[in-house]
């Protein structure tokens, strides 16, 4: 199996489409839909994995923070369930946080349910982000969540 990765400069139709789709199959209702999307594409980063024929299995969108520009905030990542459990997600952030170090970004800040043991061990042992503070309540009455930052 081989995987790319690249960054979505200039989406157009096919990209919508398939971010949407990975979006849908990985969060079902809770899946973010084309007004968010589609401007995370257009003024945020978003990055892709591809399969060898060229269809996205993955995708990450990052914005970068108005309050310190130094800093941009992992809002969401998602993986095609058949692609899960090897390492294309991780792979896909790595590519991510490279790309935003390249354009000077020199912290990267993301939210996570604490009960979420996979991505915690994705983003603590993988990728070496730290817990640096927590939120109670952050999506509503008992959505908790840890948040974890990494310096670039």
């Amino acid at each position: 199996m081989t995987i790319s990765f690249k960054v979505i400069d200039n989406p157009d139709v096919n990209d919508i489409t398939n971010i949407l789709a990975i979006e849908r199959e990985s969060f079902g209702s809770g899946a973010l839909n084309e007004y968010v999307v589609v401007p995370m594409m257009r003024y945020g980063k978003v990055f892709v994995a591809t399969d060898e024929a060229d269809n996205a299995v993955a995708s990450a969108y990052f914005m970068r923070n108005l309050n310190d520009i130094d800093e941009a905030y992992l809002v969401s990542v998602a993986v095609l369930p058949a692609f899960r459990g090897q390492d294309v997600g991780t792979e896909l952030l790595r590519f991510g946080l490279d790309y935003l170090r390249e354009i000077g970004i020199i912290r990267v800040r993301l939210t996570v349910d604490p009960a979420n043991f996979n991505a915690l061990t994705v983003y603590r042992e993988k990728l070496d982000f730290a817990v640096v503070d927590s939120s109670k309540d952050e999506y509503g009455e008992g959505e908790d969540r840890l948040i974890m930052a990494k310096e670039l």
